[in-house]
Formats: structure tokens, C-alpha cells, sequence
């Protein structure tokens, strides 16, 4: 009987071999969705299971898509891109990076498959443009839960295009996707080093400059040392004045373009070492200090060039350890919930010795309605991303359960897919409820016997199906 585990290993569900179902085409799919629907059995569709949360858990059929992972076609005169739902995000940059393009949202993790991406909150940060990778689906071909075959683009069936931007896995099996690309843009990158408090005290100053100067930023909080890293991006042309390399580009952009990014590659395994030797709490946190201040030295006023291409690496299964705790909160409120989450770390800190030892990710999503449960639906949001590097140590999920709590007081909305403990109880309060339920309107509509949606979303939905 195999285990399905997601990608940090913590969460884990076995499926018995008769349930585990990987087709090779749609006529396959089409096939064993209309034996579960006579059946009346539950179908769960997994990705590359990067999620964790238990939303891709399930208890039927299950489905993985790893099979059909072709890249259709590429339209150069529309600007899409037409893939199986299976093909991962690292096999799509490749081949685009080939003929010029790229697409409009590169993360770091290139083993997520393009069918999940479709209809969840994988995103990347963008103050320019929408950063959610959904809102760029121009048309899907599904398997409804009734076996048919169902294309919803902007040209057919166009009144489920929202929805299905937000698929999640509960309407049906998506085994094609056409996404919309760009030619080429390289992205120029610098950093910017501050204190959190002067950033919070000048706050609207600073993100306009931010915004002003660049397309991109990504930040990055060390609550145990008061530090806030600006990874600044702006895409250029190839051949033009932004490509003309600096001289750390030969050490900075391998690393950005062969590890996750600088985050990925520097930081996380430093922290890692860190926890690792189960230092004693003051220890620790001057060792912490310590292999901060090194690697910001290193990367502070240095810059280089990446395609963005590059972004997208496959990660091995013995590379993650850690876990996400993801809460995207109005840019409005964005000042008072940091200053509530450093009091938080804070208290931690004196009453539980306990130390985030992974620095706290901030990335932007502009206010996008592309996609039916965006999570920037009523505004631009801006995230409070802490990280820890054992997701089974009891003191961070105590951390994480009074880290909803603030961030519930800050209008703050969760990630379905990396909140554990915080979307199945908040997302469907924190949520714009209009476009709520007219999600689960049509996935009424698609699903009437309701088997395709698992005891995690049922869970979520509660009150609300």
C-alpha cells in the first residue's frame, strides 16, 4: 500500500494500490472519474504535494497526474502556452527559455505541477503586476465529476473561468492548461538592508519608494535581530544597460539560479545548522545573530542578472525540512500586524525559549480578482511569512495557533495550501463572502454529489456548503 507525503514529509496518508490512479491521457481520466461517480466514491487529485495543509489528502480515489506531463504547444503570436496538467513548472522554463518566452509568475519550487498552479495560491510577489500564477490562465480542459470532458477559456464557457482559477481540485480533474507568457525579461536584482522599526516608523515613504524603483520585491524579517532584507527586482531588456553584470555576479547569480534563491541557498541552511546542534536558547540566538550578519554583509549593495527561467529548480526530497505559516494581510494593516508579530516572537522568546531561527518572508500581491478565492480579492495584500525548521516541535504549532490570532485581528487571510492549523478554521471567515459563495455555488453545480471535495475542505467550507 503506498504513503503519499507532502514535500516536508509531515504530513502523510496511505492509498491502497487498486485507489491509486496515474493515466497517461484523458480518456483515462475519463474513465476512472465515471466509475468513482457511479461508485460514489471520494477523488482526490495531487500535485507535486507541496502543500502543508491536509488539503490534498484523501480517502478514495486518488489521481496523480505525474503521467501526463507533455508540453502541447506554444501559441508565439496569442502569447500562451498549452501544457498537460502534470508538466512541472522547471520543465515549462525550460522549454519557453528555448524559444524566448517566459511566464508571467516563476517561483522557486520547479517540481510544482502547472494543473495545481492553475487553480490554487501559488504565487511569487509583484508590486507591478498580478503575482498570483492562476489569474494568468487564459483556458482549461477538465474532466468534470461526472466523467465529461469540459473546456472553460475566455472564449468558452467563460462564466467559470473565475472558478476554475481557484480550482483547488474540487471541480473536476484539470489535464490541460493554456497560460499566458512574455518574451523574455531578465530581472536585475539588488538588496537593501534596514531596521524593522525604521521601516514600520516610515513606513508609506518607504513603500512608495519600493514600488517606484522596481517590479518585484521580496523580503525577508529577522525578528531576533531587528534586520529587514529587501530583495529588489526589475526586469530589463536582454542585451540592454540592466544585463551589464557587477563584480559578485559570478558567485550571486548561480546561486540564485541553481539554489531556490539566496533565501534558499545561503540562509535556510544556515539556520538549519543552527537548530541542528540543539544549542541552549541564549546560545543559540548569538550564534543566530551571528551567521545573519555574515551573509547580509555579503549580499548588502551587490547586484545581478537572472533569467527568470532560471527561478523554477527541482528541489530534492531530502531538501525540505521546513514548514510555511503563510497570512496575507491588507496593506493598510500591515504596520500594526508586524509590530503585533515581533511582540508575539518577543513573548515567545522570554516565556518558551523558543527562537525562529528562519527569517519571516514578506512578499506583495496587488488587489486581484482574476480568481474567485484570491487572496487579494478586496485589496493589496503584503504577507507575514515566519518559517521554522521542525514542523513537529509542539512549541511552534502553540506559535502558530496565536499567530492566527493577531493575524486574524489584522484582517489578515491565510494560504489553503501552507497555513496548517490557520486555513481550515479561518480562510471561508477571512474571505470577501460575495465571492465566496458564488465559488461554492459552481462547485455545487459541478460536483452535486459532492466527491470532490475531502474532509480538509469540508472542514473549511463548514457552515458554508
Amino acid at each position: 500500500m503506498p504513503t503519499l507525503r507532502n514535500w516536508n514529509g509531515d504530513i502523510r496518508f496511505d492509498v491502497s494500490d487498486s485507489q491509486l490512479k496515474t493515466p497517461t491521457q484523458i480518456s483515462d481520466v475519463q474513465d476512472i472519474v465515471k466509475q468513482a461517480f457511479e461508485n460514489n466514491q471520494q477523488v482526490t487529485v495531487v500535485g507535486a504535494m507541496h502543500s502543508t495543509t491536509e488539503c490534498m489528502v484523501g480517502r478514495g480515489v486518488v489521481i496523480s497526474m505525474k503521467n501526463m506531463d507533455q508540453i502541447l504547444s506554444v501559441d508565439k503570436e496569442n502569447l500562451t502556452v498549452t501544457v498537460q496538467g502534470g508538466a512541472t513548472l522547471h520543465q515549462v522554463c525550460l522549454h519557453l527559455r528555448e524559444l524566448g518566452f517566459q511566464l508571467p509568475v516563476i517561483l522557486e519550487f520547479g517540481n510544482f505541477q502547472i494543473g495545481a498552479m492553475s487553480g490554487t495560491h501559488a504565487n511569487d510577489t509583484s508590486i507591478t503586476r498580478n503575482a498570483q500564477f492562476s489569474s494568468f490562465v487564459a483556458g482549461v480542459k477538465l474532466v468534470t465529476p461526472a466523467g465529461d470532458i469540459m473546456e472553460v477559456s475566455e472564449r468558452l464557457n467563460t462564466q467559470y473561468l473565475s472558478a476554475v482559477r481557484s480550482h483547488f481540485g474540487m471541480l473536476g480533474v484539470v489535464c490541460e492548461v493554456t497560460i499566458r507568457i512574455f518574451k523574455t525579461q531578465p530581472l536585475h536584482v539588488n538588496f537593501q538592508t534596514v531596521e524593522v522599526d525604521w521601516f514600520l516608523d516610515h513606513f508609506s515613504e518607504g513603500l512608495k519608494a519600493l514600488k517606484e524603483a522596481n517590479d518585484q520585491v521580496f523580503g525577508m524579517i529577522f525578528p531576533n535581530t531587528g534586520k529587514l532584507v529587501w530583495q529588489c527586482r526589475k526586469f530589463g531588456k536582454l542585451g540592454g544597460e540592466n544585463s551589464k553584470q557587477t563584480p559578485l555576479a559570478a558567485l550571486l547569480g548561480p546561486i540564485e539560479s541553481k539554489g531556490i534563491d539566496l533565501f534558499g541557498s545561503l540562509f535556510i541552511p544556515l539556520m538549519k545548522s543552527t537548530t541542528a546542534i540543539h544549542l541552549p536558547p541564549d546560545a543559540a540566538e548569538l550564534v543566530n545573530d551571528a551567521l545573519i550578519d555574515l551573509p547580509l554583509k555579503i549580499i548588502e549593495h551587490s547586484s545581478y542578472i537572472i533569467d527568470p527561467c532560471q527561478r523554477g529548480i527541482i528541489y530534492g526530497k531530502e531538501d525540505p525540512g521546513f514548514e510555511f505559516y503563510d497570512w496575507m494581510i491588507p496593506e493598510n494593516n500591515w504596520v500594526d500586524m508586524v509590530r503585533s508579530f515581533l511582540e508575539l516572537t518577543g513573548r515567545f522568546r522570554r516565556e518558551h525559549q523558543f527562537i525562529l531561527t528562519l527569517p519571516t518572508v514578506i512578499y506583495f500581491l496587488r488587489q486581484d480578482q482574476a480568481a474567485l478565492l484570491s487572496r487579494s480579492y478586496t485589496s493589496n495584500m503584503i504577507a507575514v511569512d515566519p518559517m521554522y525548521p521542525n514542523p513537529s516541535n509542539p512549541t511552534w504549532k502553540l506559535f502558530r495557533l496565536a499567530f492566527n490570532e493577531i493575524a486574524m485581528k489584522h484582517g489578515g487571510v491565510p494560504h489553503i495550501n501552507k497555513t496548517r492549523d490557520g486555513a481550515i478554521s479561518h480562510f471561508a471567515k477571512a474571505h470577501d463572502q460575495e465571492s465566496l459563495k458564488q465559488y461554492l455555488e459552481i462547485r455545487k453545480k459541478f460536483d452535486p454529489k459532492n466527491l470532490f471535495i475531502n474532509d480538509f475542505f469540508k472542514t473549511m467550507f463548514s457552515g458554508y456548503l
